[in-house]
């Protein structure tokens, strides 16, 4: 499936807060949306201990795979946990997937909000541009970090992950940052549960921020470890995960 025209995406509210249109949600809360994706995505990974421990005397990849790109808000936050914390050596692979992709401009707006994301929403913005399928590469070679969208459905996208190595050495981390079960259940289902199962090795670790049942049960079918951890903000609870092993879930694409 191609993915949507951007300017059928997103609408702004008369606060100037970004919606999607598809899902009729709001993409970040304006409150302390910064905070929260912090939280969720760099705590609920332990992202901050795991990258501070990588080998500096190695030049090494570190590998995330996020389901759903949105404004670009979380890439810019662990970007920003990337410099603060991870050796010079080291490059990141950030993978996300999105299949009703924002302008560019659309992008710089919704981004503007966080002063502190601004040196990364520049330098993103400067080079993002959505496309109508496929994958693309926005390189950032100075500061060591490679975007990788893949402009697909969340199923078709990590099939192609899969099929064209893109994560040679499977995800270190998973980031599901798609909208609610409730809005947008694509992304929440078995094949997806499956396909993360094929691109995860032993100690990948996963946040999510809905502790909804089928998805808690939908992980540990694929061979997760969860946890529910304290979330940010007006999300009170919020998944944490190991992946400890490939279960028959996750064995190989279904026909």
């Amino acid at each position: 499936m191609a993915c949507a025209s951007t300017e059928d995406s997103i609408r702004w509210d008369d606060k100037g807060v970004p919606h999607s249109i598809h899902f009729r949600d709001k993409y970040f809360c304006t409150q302390n949306g910064y905070e929260e994706y912090r939280h969720i995505s760099g705590h609920g990974n332990g992202l901050e201990q795991r990258l501070g421990k990588l080998d500096p005397s190695e030049k090494g990849t570190f590998t995330i795979i996020e389901t759903g790109f949105g404004t670009g808000m979380c890439f810019c936050c662990i970007w920003e946990l990337w410099e603060q914390f991870a050796p010079k050596s080291w490059t990141l692979h950030f993978i996300s997937i999105e299949l009703y992709p924002l302008s560019s401009a659309d992008l710089d707006r919704a981004l503007s909000v966080w002063p502190p994301l601004a040196e990364y929403r520049k330098l993103l913005s400067a080079k993002y541009q959505p496309f109508a399928d496929g994958i693309r590469d926005f390189t950032f070679e100075e500061q060591r970090v490679r975007l990788t969208v893949v402009f697909e459905d969340v199923v078709v996208a990590l099939k192609k992950i899969h099929d064209e190595n893109l994560a040679p050495q499977k995800a270190d981390a998973w980031l599901l940052n798609g909208f609610s079960p409730f809005a947008n259940p694509q992304m929440w289902t078995t094949e997806v549960f499956q396909g993360m199962a094929l691109l995860s090795k032993p100690g990948t670790t996963l946040s999510t921020f809905t502790v909804a049942g089928h998805v808690r049960r939908g992980l540990e079918a694929a061979g997760f470890c969860l946890a529910k951890i304290p979330g940010y903000g007006t999300k009170k609870q919020m998944l944490r995960g190991v992946f400890q092993t490939t279960s028959p879930l996750g064995r190989g694409w279904r026909s």
